[in-house]
């Protein structure tokens, strides 16, 4: 898990979070006993919530990236925070222009410089293997809102969005479409929203 900050001029930026790199150390800010396939915090074969907050002062200039990584049935959550930036003042300008999220999923033989063992061998993977990689996952029930104020998330797709294609009389009449368990998402994961019509996450 990488959290960075970085502007536009700078490729690299200030980054949080556990794994990395190749023959370097990424961030360690938890372990693989934590953060991974069975971990006893955020065990990643099962959904999680991410909550990440940017917290500005009184003239609007943001002071951090905050993020919090929970699971239900967990009572260990990962924080993360990034407050010493030179770029926050860029940063600053664009969040108060406005942005729009983006979503990707990666599969490559050639991630270790995210997920790498680095040089202290206390990374996560030795190898990547893109073939052993899902072909799609879910991220689901955004929300944005002032900070502290975010609901408690329900692990489940809203009723009123269903995939792509799909009927909404068929979602109602399809409980497995309304928990999120219908056939899986179309890509680039387009989603039928009403008053909005198709939406895609890309």
């Amino acid at each position: 898990w990488h959290s960075t900050l970085h502007s536009s001029h700078d490729h690299s930026g200030v980054g949080v979070g556990y794994g990395g790199g190749d023959g370097w150390n990424g961030p360690r800010d938890f372990t693989s006993q934590q953060y991974g396939l069975g971990a006893t915090c955020i065990d990643t074969s099962k959904p999680f919530d991410v909550a990440v907050s940017f917290p500005v002062d009184g003239a609007g200039s943001l002071l951090a990236m905050e993020v919090t990584l929970s699971q239900e049935g967990h009572s260990c959550p990962l924080d993360m925070k990034v407050n010493a930036y030179s770029g926050m003042a860029e940063l600053s300008k664009a969040l108060a222009e406005g942005m729009t999220p983006v979503i990707s999923y990666w599969s490559d033989n050639s991630m270790l410089w995210m997920d790498g063992k680095g040089a202290d061998g206390r990374g996560p993977c030795a190898s990547d293997d893109a073939a052993a990689c899902t072909g799609s996952v879910r991220f689901y029930d955004f929300s944005v809102a002032s900070i502290g104020a975010l609901a408690s998330p329900q692990h489940e797709l809203p009723a009123h969005v269903v995939p792509h294609g799909q009927s909404h009389s068929a979602s109602d009449s399809d409980p497995s479409i309304q928990h999120g368990k219908a056939a899986p998402p179309l890509c680039p994961g387009k989603f039928d929203v009403r008053g909005y019509g198709a939406v895609s996450l890309v």
